[in-house]
C-alpha cells in the first residue's frame, strides 16, 4: 500500500471519528451547526425549492464556501483513485473514453432538471440533488467501466456467448428503469412503457452494430451504450415536457435561450479553432485545435454564458431572475454585472491548455493519461451544471 493510500485513510478515519465523538459530546454542534447546515440542509431545502430548518438552523438552497471546498477536495482525490484504475485495467484515456462518458455526463444534468420540475418524489428527489447525483453517476460509470473491461480485456473467448450475457444485463437495467420511470409513488408522471423499451433497445442496438463492425466488444462502446441506458429515458421526459406535456408549472419554454448559449458556445469554439488552425505559430496554437481541449472550451462557455444569460438577461428576453448557488461565481458576476464572468472561464480554460500543452509539454509527455482524465475531469466540470442550468432555463422552470 502506498504512502498516499495510507495518508487517506488515516486522514478519513480521523474525520469520521472526530465526528461520531463530536457527535456524542454535543449533538447539536456536529449535526445541526455542521453537517444539515453545510451539507444535508441545502438538499432538503433544494428539493423543497425553500429554505429549510431544523432545531432553528436554517438551510438554504445552493452550495455554501465549506460545501464547495469539501466537495472540491472529494473531486480531487477522486480523480486521482479513478486514475489509478483506469491505469491499473489498462484502458486508454483519450477523446475516444471522454465519447463514451458523454451519455453518462449529460444524464446527469438531464435528471437534474427533471428534478427541477418535480418530476421526481420525496424521497427519490434526494438521489438526484448534488451531491447524491454524482455518487449515483459514478456508481453507474465504475460498474459499467468494470464490466467493459471484463470482456475487452479478460474474456475473448466464447465471444457470442459474452455479448448475450451483456445483452441480458442491459434488459435488467431497462426493466429497472421501467420500473422506476413509469411507478407513481415515486414520479410525477408515468413514461410509456414502450418509450422506455425503445431506449433500452437503442442502447442494446449501439452495441450489436458496434459488434458487428469490430467483432469483438469494446470498454468504450459498453459505456457509451450503456450510458444510453440511463440518458435517454431524460431526454424523452424532457422532451414531452418542451413540447407540452407537462406535470407541474412553467414559466414557458425558451427554446431562443437555447439556442441563443447553444450558437455563441459553439461559435466561440469555432473561432477558437479557426484561429489555431491557420495561424503561423503551430508550435503553439496547434493544442486549441484537438478536440478534448475544445470540448473543454465549450462546456464552459455554455455553464458561463448560460449563467450570465439567465441571471442578467443582457438582450432583454423576459427571462424568468434566476440565482447563482455557487459562492465564487456569484462573487465574479457580481463584480462586473455578470459578463466577467463567461469571459473569465474562456481565458481560464485557454490558461489550462497553454499550461498544459505548450509550457508544460515536455514535462507532462509520460504523463498523457493523467492530463486528458485531467481534461475530462475540467470539461465535466463545465458542460455539467452549464447543460443543467440551460435546460432548465429552455424549460421555464
Amino acid at each position: 500500500m502506498r504512502r498516499t493510500d495510507i495518508a487517506v485513510i488515516i486522514s478519513l478515519f480521523a474525520f469520521i471519528l472526530i465526528l461520531f465523538v463530536g457527535y456524542l459530546l454535543n449533538p447539536s454542534l456536529i449535526y445541526d451547526q455542521f453537517i444539515w447546515r453545510y451539507y444535508w440542509g441545502p438538499v432538503v431545502a433544494d428539493a423543497a425549492n425553500h429554505a429549510a430548518s431544523y432545531h432553528g438552523v436554517v438551510a438554504n438552497e445552493g452550495y455554501t464556501l465549506v460545501s464547495e471546498i469539501t466537495y472540491g477536495i472529494i473531486v480531487v482525490v477522486a480523480l486521482y483513485y479513478i486514475y489509478r484504475l483506469l491505469k491499473k485495467l489498462e484502458i486508454s484515456i483519450d477523446w475516444g473514453f471522454c465519447l463514451a462518458l458523454l451519455p453518462f455526463i449529460l444524464f446527469g444534468p438531464f435528471s437534474r432538471a427533471l428534478e427541477d420540475t418535480g418530476y421526481f418524489k420525496i424521497p427519490l428527489t434526494y438521489w438526484f440533488i448534488s451531491p447524491l447525483i454524482y455518487v449515483q453517476i459514478a456508481v453507474y460509470t465504475i460498474f459499467f467501466l468494470v464490466i467493459g473491461w471484463f470482456f475487452e480485456k479478460k474474456n475473448k473467448h466464447n465471444i457470442k456467448e459474452k455479448l448475450g450475457l451483456l445483452i441480458t444485463i442491459y434488459f435488467a437495467v431497462t426493466l429497472v428503469f421501467l420500473f422506476l420511470w413509469s411507478c407513481s409513488s415515486l414520479v410525477a408522471y408515468k413514461l410509456h412503457p414502450i418509450l422506455i423499451i425503445l431506449c433500452g433497445f437503442t442502447g442494446i442496438a449501439m452495441l450489436l452494430f458496434d459488434y458487428h463492425r469490430r467483432e469483438k466488444i469494446t470498454v468504450n462502446m459498453v459505456l457509451f451504450s450503456s450510458g444510453l441506458l440511463l440518458l435517454l429515458p431524460s431526454v424523452a421526459l424532457t422532451s414531452l415536457w418542451m413540447v407540452g406535456e407537462r406535470w407541474n408549472v412553467s414559466t414557458g419554454v425558451r427554446v431562443d435561450v437555447l439556442c441563443i448559449v447553444s450558437f455563441l458556445a459553439s461559435l466561440t469554439v469555432f473561432l477558437t479553432w479557426f484561429v489555431a488552425k491557420f495561424s503561423k505559430k503551430k508550435n503553439v496554437v496547434e493544442p486549441y485545435t484537438k478536440p478534448l481541449n475544445l470540448a473543454m472550451l465549450f462546456g464552459h462557455m455554455t455553464d458561463g454564458l448560460t449563467s450570465y444569460f439567465s441571471i442578467y438577461d443582457p438582450l432583454g428576453m423576459g427571462i424568468p431572475v434566476y440565482g447563482e448557488k455557487h459562492p465564487i461565481p456569484l462573487f465574479l458576476m457580481d463584480l462586473s454585472g455578470g459578463l466577467l464572468f463567461p469571459v473569465l472561464k474562456f481565458v481560464l480554460i485557454i490558461l489550462i491548455i497553454y499550461l498544459l500543452d505548450v509550457i508544460y509539454k515536455e514535462d507532462l509527455k509520460d504523463h498523457e493519461m493523467f492530463v486528458n482524465l485531467l481534461k475530462i475531469g475540467v470539461f465535466i466540470l463545465g458542460i455539467a451544471p452549464g447543460s443543467r442550468d440551460i435546460l432548465r432555463v429552455s424549460m421555464g422552470v
